[in-house]
């Protein structure tokens, strides 16, 4: 295997290095699709449709109070602005309408707080628009809502971070995810060229080495696969040997060419256990026989 390695000319991507890249580049280019899509689509449709029901139940509660003739909003960024401040004071006013059995205040604190869950709806998909809120004819809005709604599920309404998070999932994702593919590409492009018979390295720069040029080989980085030529002109020299094959092999081949080079030691033999101790067989039995005379 090794002699096949010092027999190529220039090298390649390393196969494990390159489906190792990729599969990050489409985990995290599938992650930024996936945001981009429930950030532009999904959510905004949930939101649309959540939106649609929170209208309905607006005017739900605004012919409850008798206002269904006035559920139109002119302004719906100034109507937002006035109630969202206020929503707990509507909230305990309305309670203590109720308590005070005063229905028609009840029901119309109820009918702001129900207005209010629907503007809000409206703005976090960037609907809040007059075209939005302003309602021809709200009776006929409020039937046909509510025969929609009838054999429909209420969708959750959105939360103020849901597409926003969609957004940093997709700029986190497609970010990564370019960057990747940067970093394919450019080693992609970079080509060491190998000389066997002069055991000369020819680097991206052009540059060559032959083993004469090192003075020393740093392999402290050899376990997350880089190393560093030490050249006797004073330059370092960083090599990828994960990304690059069989750019291993060619260093070590002439490694084995510098001066001063020591060959690894050969493991030591294990040790073989000595025997079991056996009893000495020239030592005299003991004579169970023998009685002392009387």
């Amino acid at each position: 295997m090794e002699t096949e390695a010092l027999k190529k000319t220039t090298t390649s991507l390393s196969r494990r290095w390159l489906i190792k890249t990729l599969i990050y580049f489409v985990a995290l280019s599938g992650l930024g699709v996936w945001g981009l899509y429930d950030g532009l689509h999904a959510y905004p449709k949930r939101g649309a449709e959540s939106a649609s029901h929170l209208e309905y139940q607006y005017l739900e509660q605004a012919r409850e109070a008798g206002r269904l003739l006035r559920a139109s909003v002119p302004d719906p960024e100034a109507r937002l602005a006035e109630l969202r401040p206020n929503r707990t004071d509507i909230e305990r006013r309305r309670a203590e309408a109720s308590q005070q059995n005063r229905q028609q205040a009840a029901a119309d604190h109820a009918t702001d707080l129900a207005q209010l869950e629907w503007l809000i709806a409206l703005a976090r998909i960037g609907a809040l628009k007059p075209e939005n809120t302003v309602i021809a004819d709200p009776t006929d809005r409020f039937e046909a809502l509510r025969a929609e709604w009838a054999a429909k599920t209420a969708p959750k309404p959105l939360s103020s971070y849901d597409i926003p998070s969609q957004w940093v999932i997709a700029a986190f994702g497609l970010g990564f995810g370019a960057w990747i593919a940067f970093v394919l590409v450019k080693a992609g492009s970079k080509r060491y060229r190998w000389e066997p018979g002069a055991m000369r390295l020819t680097l991206p720069s052009g540059r060559s080495i032959v083993p004469a040029d090192i003075k020393e080989l740093d392999k402290r980085k050899w376990d997350k696969w880089f190393v560093t030529l030490m050249l006797n002109d004073g330059e370092a020299v960083k090599l990828d040997l994960l990304r690059y094959d069989p750019l291993e092999a060619w260093v070590l081949e002439m490694e084995k060419h510098t001066e001063g080079y020591e060959p690894p030691a050969p493991p030591e033999p294990k040790a073989e256990e000595a025997p079991a101790s056996e009893p000495d067989a020239a030592a005299p039995a003991e004579d169970d026989s023998a009685t002392p005379q009387t």
